[in-house]
């Protein structure tokens, strides 16, 4: 019955995340970052100079605070290229100004009847391409694409040479579960539970972006029992809700806080009857931050979990389990 409810739970969590899509916008007239007009690449050229403040503002609040260097560096070489973007083509987020104060519009999608016209180009930092978009009515500046791994390109010793060498996105409306892809990840660590018992945590499993700042984590795996007089070896199934909460230095590089919650099976063989042993569907909740690597690359989160039985959330400080871990993301 417990692990009915259980894929029952997680049947809606996933249902629920197709609510998850882009913001639809279908006037990017209505809050120019820039007036009037972009008329020329000569126009565009001069906004990026004279916005400087307004582009480190808007970079920091979209979470890319590094960018903001390489852009102001490269952006008087860089090609650029006239567009037209199709109605349903997505943007990782766009800048605008409202009375006068930077935003950004995150998982935008351009929902106007017909094209957008814009200028693109490209810059590049610690081997990834970074594709910019910037209508021409209102000069908004947006992050179209990030382009990982096998990039030449570089903060220094950058060329431009064929500035029709990077990926064309594909149009299409974006729908649920369709417009951010999957990745690998796994978890190594360490539970303890009062009652007592101590266990081993390991699971692998998928990560799916839903927008910029919140996944969905479907994870398999065990926890084998270590030591204490009570508890037994589980199998665990774990569905986890994460969102990517602020971001901070660490070292000498922007890292990222994040908290999840979800639901997660602990199926055991020892004796039902007994709390500290039985097959539970579980609360989880858990607090972390990346420690290694960028968000677009190979990278490792330090991160404390606490889980419970949904029965046993009265007895939490008796029966739930609490601990920490490495989670691994390829």
């Amino acid at each position: 019955m417990k692990l009915k409810v259980l894929f029952q739970a997680a049947l809606l969590l996933a249902l629920s995340v197709c609510a998850a899509q882009a913001v639809t916008v279908t006037n990017v007239r209505r809050n120019p970052f820039y007036a009037p007009p972009l008329r020329s690449v000569s126009d565009l050229r001069s906004m990026m100079q004279i916005a400087q403040e307004d582009i480190r503002d808007g970079l920091y609040q979209a979470g890319y605070p590094e960018l903001y260097q390489p852009l102001m560096r490269q952006f008087p070489q860089a090609d650029v290229s006239r567009v037209d973007y199709q109605p349903g083509e997505n943007f990782i987020w766009m800048l605008s100004k409202v009375y006068g104060s930077v935003q950004v519009v995150n998982d935008m999608t351009w929902g106007g009847r017909r094209s957008m016209p814009a200028y693109e180009f490209s810059i590049y930092s610690n081997g990834s391409q970074y594709i910019f978009a910037v209508p021409l009515v209102c000069g908004n500046l947006a992050l179209k694409e990030v382009i990982s791994g096998g990039v030449s390109a570089a903060d220094s010793g950058y060329s431009y040479g064929d500035s029709g060498s990077y990926k064309q996105s594909s149009g299409g409306q974006v729908g649920c579960l369709s417009c951010y892809g999957f990745r690998f990840v796994a978890d190594v660590g360490y539970l303890h539970q009062s009652d007592p018992a101590d266990y081993l945590l390991l699971r692998a499993g998928v990560e799916h972006s839903l927008s910029r700042r919140l996944s969905l984590l479907a994870m398999v795996g065990g926890a084998p029992h270590l030591d204490g007089t009570d508890g037994d070896d589980a199998i665990l199934v774990d569905f986890l809700l994460q969102y990517d909460w602020f971001r901070f230095m660490f070292g000498n590089q922007w890292s990222q806080a994040f908290v999840g919650v979800g639901l997660g099976g602990w199926i055991t063989s020892g004796d039902d009857n007994l709390e500290a042993e039985d097959t539970d569907v579980d609360l989880i909740a858990n607090i972390g931050a990346r420690i290694y690597g960028r968000p677009e690359t190979f990278n490792a989160s330090l991160f404390f979990e606490a889980r419970s039985g949904l029965d046993e959330l009265d007895t939490l400080g008796e029966y739930g389990r609490f601990g920490a871990g490495l989670r691994m993301r390829f």
